[in-house]
């Protein structure tokens, strides 16, 4: 089976600090995976490499046929959703909410003139998916943090993707909107032509049953990666958190307790 997405040996230095090392990983048409670490792991970083917005030090980045050097990569992103908090440092604040969203159509940003009708009117049907109708002629610098993420969500879902990445999507979002954010993110997973989904997360409960496998990441390499049932174990994640800790499952959700007396 051909790899939608493959890493290869791949490592990345900035400012002289190796954040990544000999990191190798593929994801296949059908799969659906969370990578998992704790804060400053890698974790962004890996994304930002398989997106092309920094370039590997060393090793290879492939998405289909497409390799990184070799591919016009503004072209090859457009068959990446990508839903992350990097994306708001480069999103003028006087861009219009539905102009954000189109934008994702040719992985662009900050549209130099108004999207085509059909364009908006995708836009539009896609916010009041998500529950942002009102938020139809706002301006990008006055959303909330959760509204900003609801916003990049629609983005992502404006162009036609194999690879869906949402990087720690539910940052900002209060616990009702983190519930209906997953709930949402669990039926893309039952689309008849539905994308591989990427969840990027340090949070164990945001793992739903939909997730076919799991990444596990350690100061910037990988230290477990394949189904998660057998990746997904207190031992893996003690090691990976540096902390003994318990992991319990209930009706296919998890929580992570960390034990030893910790406070």
């Amino acid at each position: 089976m051909s790899s939608l997405l493959r890493v290869q040996n791949a490592s990345f230095v900035r400012g002289g600090r190796r954040i990544l090392q000999d990191i190798t990983w593929e994801v296949r048409p059908g799969e659906h995976w969370c990578v998992l670490g704790p804060n400053g792991c890698g974790k962004t970083s890996l994304i930002n490499l398989i997106t092309g917005y920094e370039p590997a030090t060393e090793g290879d980045i492939q998405i289909g046929a497409d390799h990184f050097g070799g591919s016009d990569w503004r072209e090859v992103r457009k068959r990446v959703g990508l839903v992350t908090n990097t994306l708001t440092t480069f999103i003028e604040m006087e861009e219009p909410v539905l102009h954000v969203i189109a934008s994702g159509r040719d992985a662009k940003l900050n549209l130099w003139q108004p999207p085509p009708p059909a364009w908006r009117r995708q836009a539009a049907s896609l916010l009041d998916a998500v529950g942002g109708a009102h938020l139809r002629g706002s301006l990008w610098g006055t959303l909330s943090q959760g509204e900003r993420q609801k916003v990049l969500i629609c983005r992502a879902l404006m162009a036609r993707f194999e690879v869906l990445i949402l990087d720690e999507p539910c940052a900002g979002l209060d616990p009702v909107a983190r519930e209906q954010f997953l709930d949402w993110m669990a039926g893309i997973a039952t689309w008849e032509e539905a994308p591989s989904l990427v969840l990027v997360t340090h949070h164990v409960e945001e793992i739903l049953p939909c997730l076919s496998h799991v990444l596990l990441l350690r100061a910037g390499r990988v230290f477990a990666a394949g189904e998660k049932s057998a990746t997904l174990t207190s031992a893996n994640l003690g090691a990976v958190y540096g902390a003994p800790v318990k992991l319990a499952r209930r009706q296919g959700r998890y929580t992570l307790k960390v034990s030893g007396g910790a406070a």
